[in-house]
Parts: structure tokens; sequence; C-alpha cells
């Protein structure tokens, strides 16, 4: 992005943030819409909405008028004035962004605007003389206009009145055409100006006097009598408008500044620049999730979360300025979700418009709102919605990086940073509380210890900000909120009376419609509400499964299907599994279950149809896709065609309790399947220009999905195929796969571009890349920290050793896997093989079978060596001893102890009679294998000696074989040659360069090098 070339600061370095002016309103999704910025993912309003703000207003501005209100008189009507300012200021503070909304279609509401907009005195002057002429006019009009007025003269005096009206329409009219004119430049200035102002007020005061002077030589004395003291009315109606005029001018003064901020920042914030840096921010919309959730679980109902309002706890937490964190804390299924809801809800009626709110909603089965990163864009998202000026902390941020700053390894230190600059602002600038909610912190699975840390920390630092955060009884969770100095907790367990009130009415709303929907007959009602009320246990979700399953019965069967419903969360999980176990569906049922349980985000029909087979008959066909998802029990919901579990323990159970029934060959044979289909799916449905684009000049920003999307049912297999295929234990399930010439490769050939053209239309190309990065990682052999390496004798094979429990056999040539060995159940430290497992393996490579595996070592094993002659081999352990082996019987001959430090490493003597080691308090011993004792201390490193080698040669100059040379390397950047024999440096070869951190890579600390190809 080009910096700002001018010099000049960019207008969203210049905002401050102030008190906001606008109101809280519904969205036009119905979610709670704050302040009055507007990102391009808010869908814009049409004119039957504005024409609904305009009504709201009315609605609201005349409650707020009741608060504090004097009365008057104006033309014979008592009208009630507002007669504080401050009161009046923040009634149009309150309206300004609804107002402005709905007079761009309604031409009416800018007569609204009026009376808020003058600052001139010949405009209040002509505002107040026209307001009361026109009523004074409209209501003499049947007084003086007497049915027995002669024709003549009443023609005559018609025709006046007719032409003196059209001087004040045209009046009106014009100055609605000077506010059109005018807004865009000065919203609240000039509104009712136009060209000709005096003389077109002249006009109507002349064509009055003219009717005054007619009428006064045609009406009886009486009418006359009856004008007069209309002109009277009109004259006081006029000092009344005049008063409310002062009133509104001091009005104006106060708030002009604050207005013509608010305007700027409006303007502003919808520059392209702007709205690319929201864009980029919202993963997801917290309005549109709370939404969700409230219809996914059947509506909110108030009297299910009022009690926490009066509760001691959530009081103490609102009212006092010390304690600024409220954990509410529960198990599954007690309505931690929905609380928050309401709450969220009251917070919205009591404090608004001075407060900012902002909250989140964790789902562990949506990959885009289940982790830390995605929680600070969500309330940071909501903040500046609210207070627009806090745009300059984004784009310091954004500006030069682009959407990648808010995504990636990096994110989490870009966005923290971000956060608390907001939160340091918003309290310096005293504008108002502010209120973050988090719901589901055990839902958080993508590094949940920085949010908690996070958490823990603000809380305890911003005296306006106060938190509240749900979760389950974790004893992690717990420890890590510990650490905030200033709580409060709510638990619903010690608050069970009022849970289980709250669920007895939950419970009776349920079986209220229960009873209208399937027509109960009163003792079925009765029984349904007795028995739910009875095995509910403070569990909403267990009264909302039981009831979701029996409105699917008729109301005669509706006492005799309660008995099948046990209590418990879990056994009622067990009975609908059981269920699904016993129909004739079970096989598809538990594939749609096993698929929704590994998905990385909830999908749709559309893509359940690509990766379930059996589902190929009906895709496309909603309503049968729909009745299929329905025979999986009450484990799964559909909210607008997508699928996710109805609660996050439904997802639990079947990972951990069904786990064996839904994955009988491994959740990797899932991951495979999911693969497999995906890239089959892709196969067929990707193609050149797939949405008929042609050659597109403008920006993907413009691009919409056509109906029907051909992408519709791969948008999951494109970003997440790569995903599944590392979760499938690629080297055991899709080895082929990843061989050349195997799907894989084919579909790379075939289909690489147009993968990536459905990538860009999906605005995924990130995610593609981080696909093509793993896929490279996946083809590289192992799947983990390589922690060991070997040569055969004769430099034909390299070994290596992983953290990934396996040892890989290499071409060096072709740089091609050879074999893979497996068997350890812990990481590989060396070949022939050490393990974390504490046991020691060899191996055949021509095979790649384990031939036996040495016990006996009692904890990591970190090096190991075979003699010269292969018929010993040597392991030395984390629990500081040396074992030395029989390969041929598999039997240990000789422990040697006696070390008080780690054993890096081991090396035998050429004529395998003595063995050396390096330890970790940069010294080497070297043992008398034939006595078990050792003979000498070589000492001379001033770090951790990593790695030893011996050799048979001395280096370029060797007199025999058998004179054998030790070498060894440590962390003080030397590597040492010594004579074995008489434990004396023979050469120090610095000029090898040998550093610090290369002798760390070569096998200091816990990752030593001594892997060994020799053996038998």
């Amino acid at each position: 992005m080009a910096a700002n070339s001018s010099g000049k600061k960019p207008w969203w370095k210049k905002l401050k943030v102030g008190r906001r002016g606008s109101a809280k309103s519904k969205a036009p999704d119905g979610s709670p819409q704050q302040g009055s910025i507007r990102s391009s993912a808010d869908s814009s309003q049409d004119r039957v909405e504005r024409r609904e703000k305009l009504k709201r207003v009315t609605e609201l501005g005349r409650e707020h008028m009741e608060q504090k209100k004097t009365s008057t008189t104006l033309l014979g009507h008592k009208i009630v004035l507002q007669d504080a300012v401050a009161n009046i200021a923040g009634a149009v503070k309150w309206a300004e962004v609804f107002i402005k909304e709905a007079v761009k279609d309604l031409p009416y509401a800018s007569i609204v605007m009026a009376g808020v907009s003058l600052d001139e005195a010949a405009n209040q002057d002509g505002f107040t003389y026209v307001t009361s002429q026109m009523r004074y006019y409209v209501a003499m009009e049947s007084l003086l206009l007497p049915e027995d007025m002669k024709a003549d003269l009443k023609a005559d005096l018609t025709d006046r009145l007719v032409g003196l009206y059209g001087l004040i329409i045209s009046f009106q009219v014009q100055s609605v055409i000077r506010f059109y004119r005018s807004r865009t430049k000065n919203f609240f200035r000039g509104t009712i100006s136009y060209d000709g102002w005096e003389t077109k007020l002249q006009d109507i005061k002349d064509g009055d006097k003219d009717f005054v002077s007619k009428l006064e030589t045609a009406v009886s004395g009486t009418s006359l009598q009856g004008l007069k003291k209309l002109a009277q009315e009109a004259e006081h109606s006029r000092k009344t408008l005049d008063n409310l005029f002062g009133k509104m001018e001091e009005l104006v003064g106060v708030s002009r500044d604050h207005l013509d901020t608010a305007q700027k920042m409006e303007q502003h914030m919808l520059d392209a620049e702007t709205r690319a840096c929201l864009e980029a921010l919202q993963a997801s919309d917290p309005r549109h999730d709370k939404d969700r959730i409230e219809l996914d679980k059947g509506g909110l109902l108030q009297d299910s979360y009022r009690w926490v309002l009066s509760h001691v706890d959530f009081q103490r937490w609102r009212d006092d300025r010390v304690d600024q964190l409220l954990w509410i804390r529960g198990d599954p299924g007690k309505g931690k979700t929905m609380l928050l809801c309401g709450i969220i809800d009251e917070l919205l009626k009591t404090t608004a418009p001075t407060a900012n709110i902002s909250f989140f909603f964790c789902q562990a089965t949506d990959a885009r709102i289940n982790n830390a990163t995605a929680v600070l864009r969500g309330l940071i998202y909501m903040l500046v919605t609210q207070q627009p000026a806090l745009i300059s902390h984004l784009r310091e941020s954004f500006d030069g990086f682009g959407k990648q700053r808010f995504e990636g390894p990096n994110a989490w230190v870009a966005l923290s940073n971000i956060f608390t600059s907001i939160l340091g602002d918003l309290e310096s600038a005293r504008s108002g509380e502010t209120y973050l909610l988090i719901d589901a912190l055990d839902e958080c699975t993508g590094n949940p210890d920085r949010l908690l840390g996070l958490v823990a920390q603000k809380s305890s630092e911003y005296p306006s900000v106060k938190w509240i955060v749900s979760s389950r009884n974790w004893p992690s969770i717990e420890r890590d909120l510990d650490t905030a100095t200033q709580k409060v907790r709510l638990s619903l367990e010690l608050n069970e009376e009022s849970v289980s009130a709250a669920v007895t009415t939950y419970v009776q709303a349920k079986v209220e419609g229960l009873a209208k929907r399937n027509k109960y007959s009163n003792d079925t009602r009765d029984a349904v509400e007795r028995y739910l009320s009875a095995n509910a246990h403070g569990t909403f979700l267990w009264v909302a499964l039981v009831c979701q399953e029996l409105a699917t019965a008729p109301g005669w069967k509706a006492q005799k299907k309660l008995a099948a419903f046990p209590p418990g969360l879990n056994a009622f999980y067990r009975r609908m599994m059981d269920q699904i176990c016993n129909s004739e569906d079970a096989v598809l049922c538990k594939d749609i279950l096993a698929i929704v349980s590994v998905v990385y985000r909830p999908i749709t029909l559309d893509e359940l149809t690509a990766l379930v087979d059996a589902l190929d008959g009906v895709s496309g066909d909603y309503e049968a896709l729909a009745e299929i998802v329905g025979l999986c029990g009450s484990f799964l919901t559909l909210h607008k065609r997508t699928i996710s579990f109805v609660h996050q323990s439904a997802k639990d159970f079947l990972l951990k309790q069904a786990h064996d029934e839904i994955f009988p060959s491994g959740i990797e044979d899932t991951h495979r399947t999911i693969f497999s289909r995906s890239l089959r799916a892709m196969r067929e449905t990707l193609r050149r220009d797939i949405y008929n684009l042609g050659t597109p000049v403008f920006s993907i920003d413009n691009v919409r999905s056509p109906d029907p999307d051909p992408l519709a049912a791969v948008r999951y297999s494109c970003v997440y195929w790569i995903n599944h295929l590392r979760d499938c234990d690629p080297k055991k399930n899709a080895n082929k796969d990843l061989q050349d010439g195997g799907s894989i490769d084919a579909f790379l050939r075939e289909k690489y571009l147009h993968w990536l053209e459905a990538l860009s239309l999906l605005k995924r190309m990130p995610d593609g890349i981080a696909s093509m990065l793993e896929l490279e990682r996946l083809f590289e052999g192992h799947r983990n920290v390589v922690n060991s390496v070997a040569w055969s004798h004769d430099a034909t094979r390299l070994a290596s050793g992983s953290a990934d429990k396996t040892i890989k056999i290499w071409d060096p040539t072709t740089g091609q896997c050879i074999s893979t060995l497996e068997g350890h159940s812990g990481g590989v430290w060396s070949l022939a093989s050490g393990s974390t497992d504490n046991t020691v393996k060899i191996w055949d490579p021509a095979t790649g079978q384990c031939v036996s595996t040495l016990e006996g070592h009692g904890d990591y094993v970190k090096s190991v060596a075979w003699s010269y002659d292969t018929a010993r081999l040597a392991s030395a352990s984390d629990d500081k001893t040396i074992k030395i082996w029989d390969p041929a019987t598999g039997q240990c001959i000789l422990t040697l102890k006696g070390y008080e430090n780690d054993i890096t490493s081991v090396a035998w003597s050429y004529d395998t009679t003595r063995l050396a080691s390096a330890l970790g308090d940069s010294t080497i011993k070297i043992w008398d294998l034939a006595t078990g004792q050792y003979v000498s201390t070589p000492e001379g490193h001033k770090d951790a000696v990593s790695s030893i080698a011996g050799s048979a040669t001395r280096l370029a100059s060797a007199s025999a074989w058998s004179a054998t040379w030790l070498a060894s390397a440590s962390g003080d950047s030397t590597v040492k040659i010594w004579d074995p024999a008489t434990g004396h440096l023979v050469g120090d070869p610095a000029s090898v360069g040998v550093s610090g951190q290369h002798s760390q890579d070569l096998g200091s600390g816990d990752r030593p090098v001594c892997v060994d190809t020799r053996g038998p």
C-alpha cells in the first residue's frame, strides 16, 4: 500500500475517541447494531427500513421527552416542551444517525431536521412565522368562511387564501430543496435556507396583510373577534417557538464539534482502505453468531436468565469498581450460553448509548470461532464499529501489510497489541464503561492458554473495562484465571436452586409449545411437564433434547415415549446412539456422524453430499438431505442448510464414549475418507473459468457467486483436503497417494490452476498457500522433528530417526525414501535405535522389520553405537547408565554406572576394548570394558560435550588401523581430537569453524546424534 505522499496525517490519525452520539438499534438481520460506522459487511438499508427508523425515532423521542417537560399552549393546543438543554441534547444526539438515514428518501423528514438545524436569525424568523401562520389560517378557514357568506365575496377571499397557501407551500418546498443541496456539505447548518429568502418571506407577509385587510370588511363582528383571538394565539405561539429555538441554539453550539467529527468519521469510514481493513479483520460477526445460537436453541426466554441479574455476585461485579472479571462456570447443558445472551441484552438496554459492549461466542466445532486469534478479531471488530476513531489502531498495523496482519503465526501478537492500545485509548478518553463478554472458554481449542492469560492480565489493568467469561468447570481454566487479582466467581452448581427454578420455567414454556403443536390433553400435558421437571436436574439441554424428540411423536404416544428418555445427558446420548446402531440406516448415519465429528468447520448439505458416497442420488434435494440428517437423532442440528452439533457435549460423547462405533477403523481412516472423496469431488467439479467471468479486469471483491453456485459442494474440500491428508497418518493410509503417479500427483498435474482459481473465488488463497507448504512437508518424509542421522559404512544409504516414531532409510543420490521402519511408541533418537519409550530396537533395513527389542533402561535412550566388529551394541540413557548388549541374544552383558550428569553420546574404540562417553558437564569418560572401570577423564572443553566419534585413522595421516583417535564436539564452539589411550589432547582444529549452534545441531542437549547403521 502506498504511503501518504502529501506529508499530512491521514484523517484517522487526527480523530479522538469520544462519547458516542448514536443509539443502539437492530441491524437488517435483527442483530443489535451499535454506532454509526458501517463496513461493507453490513447490508445497505432500503427505504422501508429508513421509514421504520424514523418512526422509531418519533416513538422513542416521545418517551424521552416525558422524562422532564413543561407545558405551553400553541393555537389553543397544549404541547409539551423539553425545558433542559442537556436532555434535549441527549435526545438529538441519540436520534442523529437514524434521522440522517431516514431523510435520504423521505423529503418530509427534512422538517424534522429543521427543528435542530437553525443557526441564523433570519432562518428562525422565517420558520416561526410560516409555521404559526400556516396553522393560523388552517384554524380560521372554517370560522371566517361560513356557508352563509356571499358567493362573490367568499370566492374572492378563497382565492386570496389559496394564494397565501401557495406562497407558504412554495416556501416549504424550497426549504426541502435547500436541505438536500446543503446536507452533504454541512448537515446541521443552513438546513432551511434558500435563495431569495427575505423576498419570499416578505411576499407571504404582504399576502397575509392583504388577506386580513379584505377580511376585516367582510366578516361579522363575532368572526372578527375570533380572528383577533386567533391572531393573539399565533403571536403567543411565535414567542413559544422563539424560546424553543433559543434552547436549540444552545444545543447546536454545544454539540456542533462532535457532530462535525462524526460526519467526517462516517465519510472516511467508507473509503476503500478502511473497508479493506475491516473486511480483513472480520472473520465472523459476533452479533450474527448470537442470533444464530438463540435461533438454534429455540429462542431466548427472559425468565430463564433474569435470576442472575439480581444475584449478589453479579451485582457485586456490576457495581464494584474493584472486581472487574466475572467468571460464570458450570457443567455442560446448564444454560451458560443463553445466560450470557440474556446478560448482553440487558446491558444493551440499560447502558446504551454511553457504554461500549463487545462479545464473542466460542464454538469448538467451527474453525472460524474456536481459537484465541478469532476471539480477539471479534472483540476488536465490535469495539471499532461502536467507536469509529479506534480504526486508527487497526490502520497503523494493517497499512503496508494487509490481511496477513490478522492471519498466520504472528496474528496473535499483532492483534493483542492492537487490543491493548484500544483498551488504553478507551480508558484515557473516559468514553464510558466498556463491557467484554466471552462465552465458552472451554471451546477455544486454538491457543487457549494465550486467551486465558490475556483475560487474566487485562481484566486487572483497566478500571473502566469489565469482563464476563463463561466455561465448564475445568481445573486448567481455573488455574489460569486465578492469576487475575480482581475477579468474582459465579458457580451454577452452587446456585442450584436458582438454576432449577429457571429450568422449571423453561420446561413450562417448552411443554406449552408441545401441547399446542401436538394437541395434548390436559393429562398428557401435566404428565410431560412432571416428568421433565423431575428428571431435568438443572440441565436445559436435556429438556431441549427430550422436547425435540417428543415433537415428532403424536400426542397420544407422548406419555408412553417419556419412559424411554433416561435422565442425564450421557445416558440420553447413549440411548440415541443405540437407536441409530439398531436402525436400518445405521451405516449411513454413522458415516455422517463420523464425518461431522472430524471436519474443521460446520459443513453444508451440499458439502456433505461430496463427502458421503451414499448421498450421490439426493444431491440438491434439500428436503431429502434434511430428512437424512434428522435420522442421526438429536446429535445434529440444521440451520440454513449448515450442519452442526446440537451442543459440544454431543461431539464429546461421540469422540469418547461412541468412538469405536463411529470410527471402527480409527479416526485416521475417516480423515483418509474425507481426503479421498474431496480429491475426487474436486477433480470432477473444478474447471477453467468456473464462474464464466471471461477475462475479468476487476477486483475479486466485486465477484458474486452465481446461483446455483458450481463450487457449493466443494467449498470445504478446496480449503481442507490437505489438512485431512495430514491427519490421516499418510505414510500408513495414503502412501500410494503421495507417490509419483498417485492421486495427488494426478490432481496437481490436471487441476492445480483450477484449484487456485477456486481458492481465489472463495477468497481463501492464503489457506491455499498454507496447504501447499503443508503438502511440501508431507512429501519431505518425516512428520516431526528429525533427531538423529547416520551413514552406512559404504556411504550408499542414510538413516534418519524422528520424533514421529519412525526411522527412514534414504538413497542419497536420488533423495528417495527406500524404507520406513516403525515400531517405537515414542520419538526415535537414534539407529540401531534408541527411543523415548526406554527401549533399543535392532532393524533389518532390507525388510524394514524390527528383529529385536532390548529392554532394561529406566528412562529415555539417547544414544546407541555398534562396535566395529558388530558383536556388541552400547546404549546410553537418561537413567545415567550405559548398557553393553549382545545383539545376538538380546541380553545386557554389562552396565556402566557412576554418572552424575547427562550422557549425550557414546563411541567405541576400533578394537572394541574401550568405550568413550560424552557428558553434559564438559568432560569425557573413557571406560575399560574388560574391568568395567573408567580409566581416564579427558578435560578441556568449556561447555557440554554434545557428540563424540571414534576413528581408525589419524585424520589425514593414518599410521595404522589399530590406532584409534577420538573426536569431540562441544557447545564451546570447538572440536577436539584426543588419544583415548592416554586421555591427552592431540589437536584442536579450530580452523574447521564449528560453531556452538552447529554442534548443537549435531547432537547436543536433548537431541543426541549417535545413529549407527553398522550392525550385523
